[in-house]
């Protein structure tokens, strides 16, 4: 990953480098909350009994058979198998880490972020991102390698364990039936077409999460007891440490693209999820909205201009890409400054209307000074009169003061300039640490005038 990667993927760099993961008790926890963490744990339940070597390959061929037969995948080659401990696991994040992702460019996806309001400036991103998917892993399927593994320290495989791998065979056999990497699920997608590359993790990790359903479903009450009890063993702190915009940008796939896939279960079954994968989504806005897949909304592509040359001396592109749906709610309802975050509905309701988005951030190596304009192209005028409102509120808030409104502009007070520009069905947000400089960016935005 460049130093110009996708702020928008971040949550999925090592995801993308590594693994397919199944983070079952972290999501559930997220998506239910503490008061379900509390209440669950007082289930005590009777451990059933360890299986041997010859008992833990048996009932990982039942499961797969089961997946095999339930979701209708035909595996073309076996799946190979491992157990892996969690330190076993970590190591291996470190590795891809130490090869692929630096502190330094850590430090810039937090420059990025901060500017975007959606993380503390100074934020240790880094460590965040190996804490996360070092800790949080329950089992995985690597696209790479074509091995599925789960993290064990007994090497055992309790209820919770089953549910896993039932999760991962899924992901081995749509690499084997859809080829993952060639659909869209790589790095390069990730840094070339972020929005449809978040689109097919939705569909792929939905996909998976809709099976894993049905197989819980087939379980025991001793072994839901069972499965319970692991749940409530694992330590989820960490995921009351992390940026709320994080929290919910990880489960996204897990969670909106798991409606997505239902949506087309419930009209065909496991066909009408195939031809998903026939035809894949590709944008959030899809996945939050199917009648826009249905009808084949695409995203407006909109420029994103190279401000090198243009800023002069000591300034150089952190990053360049498409916020999409998802992220215009994301910083309008789980911004790092809790007073100014919208209610859901009202972030949800001013994102809707997206058309098409593009953004550039660069950052001055002398003085830490940064520069961000956020394009946005909306379905309609009144799309973007409602994000207009929406934003207002929101950067009240954020930026300490009410805005000034002049000629189609409406200016923050605070350090530096904070602007959004408004025109028929377009916004601009500029961000620039003094007029000079925000003069300069707009310059290379005509439709908005000077």
């Amino acid at each position: 990953m460049t130093s110009t990667a996708n702020r928008s993927t971040l949550i999925t760099v090592i995801v993308v480098f590594i693994v397919l993961c199944a983070c079952i008790f972290a999501l559930a926890a997220a998506v239910t909350g503490a008061a379900w963490y509390t209440v669950q744990r007082e289930v005590n339940a009777t451990p059933l009994p360890t299986l041997n070597p010859t008992q833990i390959v048996d009932a990982m061929d039942e499961i797969q058979a089961y997946v095999i037969t339930t979701r209708g995948l035909e595996p073309t080659e076996p799946v190979d198998r491992a157990f892996l401990t969690v330190a076993e696991v970590k190591q291996r994040v470190l590795d891809d880490f130490e090869e692929d992702y630096s502190p330094e460019e850590a430090a810039d996806d937090t420059r990025v972020l901060a500017a975007f309001g959606l993380v503390k400036p100074g934020l240790d991103l880094y460590n965040l991102y190996v804490r996360l998917y070092s800790e949080g892993v329950a089992g995985f399927y690597d696209p790479d390698t074509h091995e599925l593994v789960l993290v064990s320290e007994a090497q055992g495989l309790n209820a919770y364990e089953r549910t896993v791998f039932a999760h991962e065979v899924t992901h081995a056999l749509q690499d084997q039936v859809y080829d993952l990497r060639a659909s869209g699920f790589s790095d390069e997608m990730y840094e070339t077409d972020s929005e449809k590359a978040e689109a097919v993790q939705a569909v792929l990790e939905g996909d998976a999460s809709l099976l894993e359903e049905q197989y819980m479903e087939t379980l025991s009450a001793g072994e839901k007891r069972e499965y319970d009890a692991a749940v409530n063993a694992q330590d989820i702190s960490l995921y009351y440490e992390m940026p709320q915009y994080l929290l919910q940008d990880f489960i996204f796939p897990y969670d909106q693209g798991l409606e997505f896939v239902r949506h087309y279960y419930d009209q065909d079954g496991w066909a009408g999820v195939d031809a998903l994968w026939d035809n894949l989504p590709v944008s959030s806005e899809q996945i939050l909205h199917p009648e826009r897949y249905d009808s084949g909304d695409v995203p407006v592509v909109v420029a994103r201009p190279a401000l090198t040359d243009t800023l002069g001396s000591g300034w150089r592109m952190l990053d360049s890409g498409v916020n999409g749906e998802w992220y215009t709610y994301l910083i309008l309802a789980y911004g790092q400054d809790a007073g100014a975050r919208l209610t859901q509905n009202q972030a949800a309701r001013a994102a809707e209307g997206w058309g098409g988005d593009g953004y550039v951030v660069y950052g001055h190596e002398a003085d830490e000074g940064l520069v961000l304009a956020s394009h946005w192209v909306w379905d309609t005028p009144e799309d973007a009169d409602e994000f207009v409102e929406a934003f207002r509120e929101y950067a009240d808030e954020r930026f300490g003061g009410e805005a000034t409104e002049t000629g189609g502009r409406l200016c923050w007070p605070g350090t530096g300039l904070n602007c959004l520009l408004v025109g028929d069905i377009e916004t601009l947000w500029v961000m620039a640490p003094e007029e000079a400089v925000f003069d300069t960016v707009l310059a290379e935005y005509p439709d908005f005038g000077q």
